[in-house]
Order: structure tokens, then C-alpha cells, then sequence
């Protein structure tokens, strides 16, 4: 259940992210990343619920799974902050699609 959760909030933190990114009023880009860090907030607290149930057997993983939505957070916050300033970066932007695709990889792996 807090896999799929995971993942569905994955699934919506990309598109916010990606309507927010790509907004051109400051005032848009702020209401987006509000919606952002909601979202990212609530994957980091299912991901330290599913590495309580899972870190009997799969701890490294689960710690990886943790840091990963970290640094989704810390990305997530850089780019927008980046935008704000009219230049984002695109090795920035790279990082934070490594890090969901990452991110759902490893919380597939980790309930299976």
C-alpha cells in the first residue's frame, strides 16, 4: 500500500514539477512549488514508512530510498529557485529526473 502511494505521488510530483517549471508568471511558479513540496514532503514520509517495514531485510536500499527523496527535495527546491532567477539549469534538471527514476526503481525493488 505505501509503495503504491509512493509511486502515485511520484507520478503527480512530476507533473506538478513539470507545469511548474515551465510557467512564465513568478506568482504561478510560487503556487506550483508550494504544490511541489507538499508532494515531496509526502513522499519523503511514505518512503521512512516503507524503510520501518522493510529494513529488516532490505536496510541499504531502503536508507538509499531515503536519501534518494532527500535530494529529490533539495533538487526540487534548487530548480525552482533557479527558475525564479530566469536561468535554469539544465544539469539540474537532469539530476532530478535521474533521481525519480531512481527513485521509483528502488521503491519497486524494495517491495517486491
Amino acid at each position: 500500500m505505501w509503495a503504491s502511494l509512493t509511486l502515485i505521488m511520484l507520478f503527480i510530483y512530476i507533473a506538478v514539477t513539470i507545469i511548474g517549471i515551465t510557467r512564465v508568471s513568478v506568482k504561478r511558479v510560487i503556487q506550483w512549488l508550494i504544490a511541489s513540496r507538499v508532494i515531496y514532503i509526502l513522499i519523503l514520509i511514505t518512503q521512512i514508512v516503507i524503510t520501518i517495514r522493510v529494513s529488516d531485510h532490505r536496510f541499504y536500499t531502503a536508507i538509499f530510498a531515503d536519501v534518494l527523496s532527500i535530494l529529490l527535495g533539495g533538487l526540487t527546491e534548487l530548480n525552482y529557485t533557479n527558475k525564479q532567477q530566469n536561468h535554469l539549469i539544465n544539469f539540474n534538471v537532469i539530476g532530478l529526473i535521474i533521481v525519480i527514476i531512481a527513485l521509483i526503481g528502488i521503491t519497486i525493488y524494495n517491495v517486491i
